[in-house]
Parts: structure tokens; C-alpha cells; sequence
């Protein structure tokens, strides 16, 4: 006995009997195409996501560089506000102008110490 389950409809002969007629078959597409187009959706989503992730990526090494320059930026102010607290004191400026400027106090003989040069090597 045939298997009913692939018919689809019967059909009356001369009134009294039925006859089970095949299903008509829709046309399959082979499995090479199947499996291209596969291919090419994953193909697409690579690129969509994988693009998005790229960017993704780049942004928050940036905003980490970022950070870290801002951090130093606020050591540098921070030192440079330190000097300008110590620019308003009269024992910096004193230290400033003896070492920087060479300046002396009235009454004070400054001393000069002159390093010996070394002398050439003889040939």
C-alpha cells in the first residue's frame, strides 16, 4: 500500500472509487545555492558588525588615551600651580636671582669657582 502522507487529494472515478494523486513538488533550489546565499548573509553581518565593532574598538582607546593625557595634564597644572605659590615667596626669588641670575646682596663678595679645563691628548 502506498504511503497516503505525500498525497494530497483524491480523486473520483466514474463515482465510485478514489484515487490518491501525488502532491505537485515545488521546485527545491540546490543546495550549492542555499549555501552560497548563506554565505553571503554572513558575509554582510561580518562586515556590519565587524565595522561597528572596529569603531567601537578605536573610540574607547581614544577616550582611554584621552584619559591618561588628562590625567598628566592635571599633575603638570598641578606642579606649575606649586611654583606659582612658591614665586610668591621672597626666599624663592632670592634663590632664583643667586642661582639663575648670579645676583648678589650689597655688601656680599661673590665667588667664583673657574673648573680646570682638561687638556688635549697629545697625538
Amino acid at each position: 500500500m502506498p504511503n497516503l502522507s505525500t498525497y494530497r487529494r483524491s480523486v473520483t472515478l466514474s463515482g465510485r472509487r478514489s484515487v490518491a494523486l501525488p502532491a505537485p513538488r515545488t521546485p527545491r533550489l540546490p543546495r550549492w545555492v542555499l549555501l552560497l546565499v548563506l554565505i553571503g548573509v554572513a558575509a554582510l553581518a561580518v562586515n556590519a558588525f565587524g565595522a561597528t565593532y572596529l569603531t567601537t574598538y578605536r573610540l574607547h582607546r581614544e577616550a582611554d588615551r584621552l584619559t591618561r593625557k588628562v590625567g598628566t595634564l592635571r599633575k603638570e597644572n598641578a606642579q606649575l600651580r606649586e611654583e606659582i605659590r612658591r614665586l610668591h615667596t621672597p626666599q624663592y626669588i632670592e634663590r632664583l636671582a643667586r642661582e639663575q641670575l648670579g645676583l648678589v646682596r650689597p655688601g656680599e663678595i661673590p665667588i667664583i669657582l673657574v673648573r680646570p679645563t682638561p687638556a688635549p691628548p697629545s697625538p
